[in-house]
């Protein structure tokens, strides 16, 4: 955490991002900013797809499905990029994408029932509030899933 803190008050920002570390505050942080770019897209693409369909639970879950497949991209791209800079565990790139995958696959199911208790089966809250809450639940979750199952030693 100290150098994680060190790195952000002397503002080097290419220490922060891009020099390789083993330091899992770093990639924590590294981690939650491609996050935060990535659940930009995946927002983007919610709010965009319930515009144009309506209202309703089908809505949700399209749009959830929607904005999932654009943050699953870009957050794979940007997390080799940033993050998860080493080789996946015993498994080609392609394979590495497939977990990565799998394991995103999860998340959007968190995701979709998440967002059904938030928004039509308990909760009645705002659908752009709710995925706010629910991209940070499953965020956690991503990251230890990918860190455990794909890139730890």
């Amino acid at each position: 955490m100290k150098e994680l803190l060190q790195l952000i008050f002397r503002f080097d920002l290419k220490s922060l991002f891009l020099t390789p570390t083993d330091n899992g505050m770093i990639k924590f942080f590294r981690y939650c900013f491609v996050g935060g770019i990535a659940f930009v897209a995946d927002f983007l693409s919610f709010g965009l797809t319930c515009k144009l369909l309506g209202e309703g639970k089908a809505v949700i879950v399209t749009a959830t499905t929607a904005g999932f497949i654009v943050g699953l991209t870009v957050n794979f791209l940007l997390s080799k990029k940033f993050v998860f800079t080493e080789d996946a565990n015993n498994t080609s790139r392609k394979g590495e994408f497939i977990w990565y995958t799998v394991i995103g696959l999860i998340g959007w199911g968190l995701n979709v029932i998440l967002m059904l208790v938030c928004t039509e089966w308990i909760f009645a809250m705002n659908k752009y509030i709710a995925k706010i809450i629910v991209a940070l639940i499953v965020l956690v979750y991503n990251y230890l899933a990918r860190k455990i199952i794909l890139y730890s030693k």
